[in-house]
């Protein structure tokens, strides 16, 4: 059974869907390409990679862009580095997406 995720309140989260099932490189999959709102985002502490409901790796954000590639206008990505040791890691996150489709989601924003 996993322990649901209890976020500290001075961390700022974004977390990010990437799948069900946990791929290769999931800094690529999680940096790029989201619809968010690039003010709040640029305010996030942490940018958890969720995977099946999991957080399976953390990142901190050190930089907000819009991307360059014409096919995901509009859309963002950051640059950040891993946070290996994050007590995040391992965590459950069900409970702040209930039954929303959305793949981001924002704690403590």
């Amino acid at each position: 059974m996993n322990v649901e995720l209890l976020p500290k309140d001075t961390d700022k989260i974004i977390c990010v869907k990437v799948g069900k099932i946990k791929r290769e490189n999931l800094y690529e999959m999680t940096r790029k390409y989201w619809a968010v709102n690039m003010k709040r985002a640029s305010k996030a502490t942490h940018v958890l990679s969720i995977v099946d409901g999991i957080v399976e790796a953390v990142y901190i954000p050190k930089e907000w862009n819009l991307t360059e590639n014409p096919q995901y206008e509009g859309r963002c990505e950051f640059i950040g580095v891993e946070d290996v040791k994050s007590d995040y890691i391992g965590k459950n996150v069900s409970a702040f997406y209930g039954k929303s489709q959305n793949p981001v989601k924002y704690i403590n924003m």
